[in-house]
């Protein structure tokens, strides 16, 4: 028993030299008021642990639920807008600052991509925005499409980063030194803060459920939306590889119709994709 207990606490990280059991006692404010730390076991001289860096446990009663409850959450959203916000006025910065070890200050690239697919994916699925759409004997495929989309979601929100990888890769090659993921990076938070814009360019959906409107919000969309993407990357270029609008711009200008071409062609690729398993 011993040795299956020393095998499991291998397998699941857990030392118990250093992690010493809980003893089977009864709960009490005595308990929590020792200078030891209830999970590691160290002596604790300040409000954190200098061992395993947690806080002080006490008692749980209904007012630290819900103040535990909310420093999840605003952890969880307080960064998360903060680098949304920063991303709107210099996505290239942001990018850069992170790359170059400001880690802290803004929230994961991954993370932050993940929170807008899904706001994303929640706007579409509850406005449906897909289930009006011009042709009515097309309502069928169309349905099967726009759950196709949905479901593959993850590729089809993505696709943009690869647009502004490959054309940092041809336009900008190894400038300032940036390896594949580092530019990578980049790509991720200017498709972040596009989802975002996307998200928020919904909104009126929700509100307004006329088929007229939504057909013509869609219009009016597919004419200024990319306009607004090409426009954040190519500012996103500018900032994080450090060039001038006086003397860089042939090189921008390049850049932004490379990306609007490569997110064109990749997404009628993927379009193709979609019809081709609703047909199957």
């Amino acid at each position: 028993m011993a040795d299956l207990r020393r095998r499991l606490a291998d397998a699941f990280g857990e030392d118990p030299r250093r992690t010493p059991p809980v003893p089977d006692i009864a709960v009490s404010d005595d308990w929590f008021a020792q200078p030891e730390c209830r999970n590691c076991g160290a002596s604790l001289t300040t409000a954190y642990c200098g061992a395993c860096g947690q806080k002080t446990a006490k008692r749980f009663v209904w007012h630290d639920i819900r103040k535990e409850t909310w420093d999840r959450l605003r952890l969880f959203e307080l960064p998360a807008v903060r680098t949304l916000g920063r991303l709107i006025v210099s996505p290239g910065t942001v990018a850069r600052d992170y790359v170059m070890g400001r880690r802290t200050a803004y929230m994961h690239p991954l993370k932050l991509l993940v929170a807008t697919v899904a706001l994303l994916v929640l706007m579409l699925a509850t406005n449906q925005y897909f289930s009006v759409y011009a042709g009515v004997d097309r309502d069928g495929v169309v349905k099967r499409m726009a759950a196709q989309v949905l479901a593959y979601s993850n590729w089809s929100f993505s696709l943009g980063i690869v647009a502004i990888v490959t054309a940092a890769a041809i336009v900008f090659r190894r400038r300032l030194g940036y390896n594949l993921i580092e530019v990578i990076v980049l790509a991720i938070y200017c498709q972040s803060i596009v989802l975002a814009f996307i998200s928020i360019n919904l909104l009126p959906t929700l509100i307004w459920h006329d088929p007229a409107f939504i057909l013509a919000h869609k219009a009016a969309s597919q004419v200024y939306v990319p306009i607004l993407k090409t426009l954040v990357v190519v500012v996103a270029y500018r900032q994080f590889f450090l060039l001038t609008w006086r003397t860089d711009w042939p090189r921008l200008f390049l850049a932004g119709i490379m990306v609007s071409a490569i997110n064109w062609t990749l997404l009628r690729i993927y379009a193709w994709a979609i019809l081709w398993l609703v047909s199957r």
